[in-house]
């Protein structure tokens, strides 16, 4: 990497991973949170939560497909049918939203069920989620808005947006779980709702940004209709991110059920290090405006050279970010679980699998890299085999195998489905050297 790539990385990443640091470290507060009442409300939460993370793979398939037109169009300079990309894709992200929402409310009992059977575990769960499912509503529309300014080099506003979100909820959690400031102490009904309160905040700043008399981008507007030929181009490459975002969904749905099955009292473990996964290693899951600046506009303006040099890049800062704070994870292993008030033989299973998790996070980071390098280039038949029926076919099957059919501990279960990233990052890498990935689509 030349020092100039470093600078323009973290001068269009900095508001992004700032953002999203500001988001894990309040998911982690609020994990904390829960804590403090029970490891069994981490565990509900935990069990919950997998309703948000089907979602987020449905969303993150939605606003992709258009998100990708959104970039080429906006660096090719067609401001006006970029803002019909973004206001059909709101349109669809709205729709969808609603009817997830209101089926996880309707169904939060059985969804529970599914992964778990302790009655206070469930309880626990039931009742975080039918408050916290209509926050899926907004965070689907936030997703489009706020991922509409990050793809076109603007994280600053995503950034503003998600802070003042997380700032909300936290303040809203520790308000109303705890009952200060004349509140009643709602317990985990009180961090399902700090949630929802956020996310209706996010909401509120992204659509006062966007109908602003200098906004570039506009909700509303006449115009003349996305004519067939364009909106089925948009479609076919969104297509397949759906499918394989649904298809990534219902694989790691799968892994969380297995491991409930194998121990629930680990489950929570589970969630403590995945969010610490998120925060570490920030630097390298907040790349979206580098890849749309460095990646997208260039692709866009037919620069391919330009384009690869910058794919380059940004998979060696990838390798950096991860060698730097795996060691750093390590090095505070041993004071995490406590933080989430986790104690004894679950405190130690969670030191486990946050030194396994520093090792083999970089090759997560990678397969997040490609991803969105691969997504840029619109190449979403190679998303799909890649991610989606990847995950299917080995992630699923191995949990199946080490959680079922041959239970092993739930500490090497759990390195043994981890481990599969190592597989997807050299078959990621051979498409990545073929240039699959270089499609000029504006």
């Amino acid at each position: 990497m030349s020092k100039g790539f470093v600078k323009t990385y973290f001068r269009l990443t900095l508001p992004a991973i700032i953002a999203q640091l500001v988001v894990f470290v309040v998911d982690n507060l609020n994990v904390a949170i829960l804590g403090s009442l029970s490891e069994k409300a981490i565990s509900g939460y935990t069990i919950a939560n997998q309703s948000y993370d089907i979602f987020v793979m449905l969303a993150l398939g939605l606003s992709g497909g258009f998100h990708v037109y959104i970039s080429q169009l906006y660096g090719n300079n067609d401001k006006e049918k970029c803002n019909r990309v973004l206001r059909l894709g709101l349109k669809i992200c709205t729709a969808v939203g609603f009817i997830y929402s209101l089926s996880m409310f309707l169904f939060a009992k059985p969804f529970i069920n599914i992964f778990i059977q302790d009655p206070e575990r469930v309880a626990y769960g039931v009742r975080y989620l039918r408050i916290y499912a209509f926050s899926l509503l907004f965070y689907g529309v936030n997703l489009m808005l706020s991922g509409t300014y990050t793809i076109v080099g603007k994280a600053i506003v995503s950034m503003y947006s998600g802070m003042i979100n997380c700032f909300v909820a936290l303040l809203c959690s520790y308000t109303l779980v705890y009952g200060k400031f004349g509140f009643p102490a709602l317990n985990v009904e009180g961090a399902a709702l700090a949630v929802l309160i956020g996310r209706v905040a996010e909401f509120v700043f992204l659509v006062s940004q966007m109908r602003g008399k200098n906004s570039e981008f506009k909700l509303f507007g006449k115009g003349v209709p996305l004519g067939s030929e364009v909106l089925s181009q948009v479609l076919k490459t969104a297509g397949p991110l759906i499918l394989n975002e649904t298809c990534y969904a219902f694989a790691f749905f799968m892994i969380v059920r297995n491991l409930s099955h194998l121990d629930e009292q680990y489950i929570s473990c589970y969630t403590v290090v995945n969010n610490c996964n998120k925060l570490f290693f920030v630097a390298s899951y907040g790349l979206s405006p580098a890849v749309g600046r460095l990646i997208g506009r260039n692709l866009g303006l037919g620069n391919f050279d330009a384009a690869r040099k910058g794919g380059n890049d940004i998979l060696w800062m990838c390798f950096y970010v991860h060698l730097v704070f795996g060691i750093l994870m390590v090095v505070l292993s041993g004071r995490i679980p406590g933080f989430f008030s986790l104690e004894g033989d679950v405190a130690q299973v969670c030191r486990k699998m946050l030194i396994s998790k520093s090792m083999l996070g970089l090759f997560g980071g990678y397969s997040n890299c490609f991803y969105n390098i691969f997504r840029i280039g619109g190449c979403s038949k190679q998303i799909f085999l890649i991610d989606g029926i990847f995950s299917l076919v080995c992630p699923m099957r191995v949990s199946f195998a080490v959680c079922i059919f041959f239970p092993l501990p739930f500490l090497i279960a759990y390195i043994c489905i981890d481990a599969m990233n190592v597989v997807k990052t050299f078959i990621c890498y051979s498409l990545y050297r073929k240039g699959v990935w270089l499609n000029r689509l504006a």
